[in-house]
């Protein structure tokens, strides 16, 4: 272990430098010892030097540990299926154990990056819930969950796997997702397209209306944080209140609303209260830029 000669800090194994005078570092291989690549790495540069994990040995002990973990589960499933006979399967249970240390191994494999990381999980969940699922002979809840899964990448993952340039487009695509996905989730629901049609996506389009106004004075303007705050909740209010009266209106009522009355009031008061916000604010800023 060496130590700075000028300051007197601790130096890492491999340093050259001290990070807090930076007096060069004069000493035999011996002292200052080799620098390690860090099991996870922690900052950006290290994130993204390799475009795979570097299997150094502690790495590749956790690996085989894994492996090793995975092989015994196997061989014990195996050989209790045998003692047991037909009263036990043991494919469902080996196909658990497989995909569940795949998860570690992706993260001991992948660069360690949000994108690709999330990727491999959501690729493993959707293969996991399809085989458990399949254990009952058929598939059922599973293309729900799937579809929850899948819809998760479109939005949270996808588009920040591009530039900024496009990443605005492919938020389009992801709202174009949810619409897909609320049709899908009716028709295998009904066999036919009901409810998604006459409730959901009206009420969809709404908050995509109301969020749309929010995402325009994000960047067209500088609203502050309570304005945000509001406003998202305002566009949760009218998806609310759209939900309500599009339902009335599918089953054929002749009120307006019903429960979410007292929503609306409050959708209203927000508004208000925003809308004389910002006018108040840009009333002010326009004399406030005139005073000489």
């Amino acid at each position: 272990m060496a130590y700075c000669v000028k300051c007197g800090v601790k130096l890492e194994l491999g340093t050259t430098e001290c990070p807090l005078c930076h007096t060069k570092v004069v000493a035999p291989l011996e002292v200052i010892g080799n620098h390690q690549e860090p099991l996870f790495p922690t900052t950006e540069s290290e994130l993204t030097k390799y475009d795979y994990q570097r299997l150094d040995k502690n790495r590749k002990g956790i690996i085989e540990l894994v492996i090793a973990f995975m092989g015994i589960a196997v061989v014990t499933l195996v050989i209790t299926a045998f003692a047991l006979g037909t009263s036990f399967s043991p494919w469902l249970p080996i196909a658990s154990v497989i995909l569940g240390g795949s998860y570690i191994l992706v993260l001991l494999f992948v660069q360690a990056t949000y994108t690709k990381i999330t990727t491999w999980f959501v690729a493993i969940t959707i293969v996991l819930l399809t085989i458990i699922d399949q254990d009952n002979g058929r598939l059922d809840w599973s293309l729900y969950a799937n579809l929850s899964v899948a819809l998760y990448w479109l939005i949270g993952v996808m588009p920040w796997m591009f530039g900024k340039k496009i990443r605005s487009r492919l938020f389009i695509v992801s709202a174009s997702a949810v619409a897909l996905f609320l049709l899908a989730i009716d028709f295998l629901d009904n066999g036919v397209l009901q409810w998604s049609l006459t409730i959901a996506l009206p009420t969809y389009a709404i908050v995509l209306i109301a969020f749309a106004f929010l995402f325009l004075r994000i960047r067209f303007g500088k609203p502050s944080m309570t304005d945000i705050v509001l406003s998202v909740i305002l566009g949760a209010c009218w998806g609310v209140v759209a939900g309500d009266f599009f339902h009335l209106r599918s089953i054929g009522s002749q009120r307006l609303l019903s429960w979410s009355s007292s929503v609306f009031i409050v959708a209203v008061c927000l508004l208000i209260f925003l809308t004389l916000n910002v006018t108040v604010r840009r009333v002010r800023n326009y004399f406030n830029n005139r005073v000489v």
